[in-house]
């Protein structure tokens, strides 16, 4: 029966998987308006939120993590350019960025920004609708298929038992997000996906943990990391990041386990 439900529950996720959350942010509340109202003929797309102000936009998209966002250029307090400066580091990499203003001369910035595309305002229905089949068309090569999905369950389901000062926890590997050594308690504390930490018992070592799977991997002497949440790898200082909203945790990473960690990632 449970099983039954997990299945159900996949394919409603997978379903709903088929819309393209857009988020919109432009001073102007009238070009909101019309492109809002161009993008929602389109029923695969649905309009999360859009924002007059830049500012208040950048925790709200943040948190909703959109697949597609169109940004005016030309703002007050912040423009598009310093918004998406503001934001990157926190988004999703799949993230389609669509500069939009009225003036070409940006389009080059745009670019160098790494955005998705651009649109010149006001905007001609053939433009727009080219920019809707280069959204469709990238959404649709990133859409998780159905039994790669069920494969995914097959293998994280599995839980493990962990010895914790409070007791026998059993617990999803995936939902590990790393091990960190507490030098003056002298023991190891997990982290959980929920942020939630727990102390494990003195006579656990790193061994141990490692033997979990082959996704975690010792970044330090002190901290082993699930290399899933690893979103990137800063070249002179080596602190990882990892994907949101786990953005805030610090993790150094040592040359010692460098090219351990490289070894494991597919590099290109």
């Amino acid at each position: 029966m449970e099983r039954a439900l997990l299945f159900l529950s996949l394919k409603h996720t997978i379903m709903t998987s088929d819309l393209i959350n857009i988020m919109i942010v432009d001073n102007e509340q009238s070009c909101i308006d019309v492109l809002q109202k161009d993008l929602q003929a389109n029923p695969q797309f649905n309009i999360l939120e859009t924002f007059n102000s830049p500012v208040k936009a950048i925790s709200k998209i943040i948190k909703a993590q959109p697949d597609v966002l169109f940004l005016d250029v030309e703002m007050p307090t912040l423009n598009g350019f310093e918004l998406l400066s503001e934001i990157r580091s926190s988004m999703r990499p799949d993230l389609c960025v669509i500069f939009y203003s009225a003036f070409d001369k940006y389009m080059l910035e745009a670019l160098r920004a790494s955005s998705f595309d651009f649109l010149l305002k006001p905007y001609q229905e053939e433009e727009l609708k080219v920019i809707i089949e280069r959204i469709e068309e990238n959404h649709k090569n990133k859409k998780p298929v159905f039994e790669s999905a069920m494969n995914s369950i097959e293998n994280t389901d599995k839980r493990i038992a962990i010895q914790t000062i409070d007791g026998l926890r059993l617990q999803k590997s995936d939902d590990i997000v790393c091990f960190q050594f507490l030098s003056d308690l002298r023991c190891w504390q997990m982290m959980l996906s929920d942020r939630s930490l727990h102390k494990l018992r003195n006579t656990t070592v790193a061994k141990s943990l490692l033997g979990i799977g082959n996704n975690f991997m010792q970044t330090s002497q002190d901290c082993i990391l699930n290399i899933d949440y690893l979103f990137s790898i800063e070249n002179k200082t080596l602190n990882c990041k990892l994907y949101p909203p786990y953005q805030d945790v610090e993790i150094q990473l040592s040359r010692r386990y460098y090219s351990k960690i490289k070894a494991q990632l597919d590099i290109i």
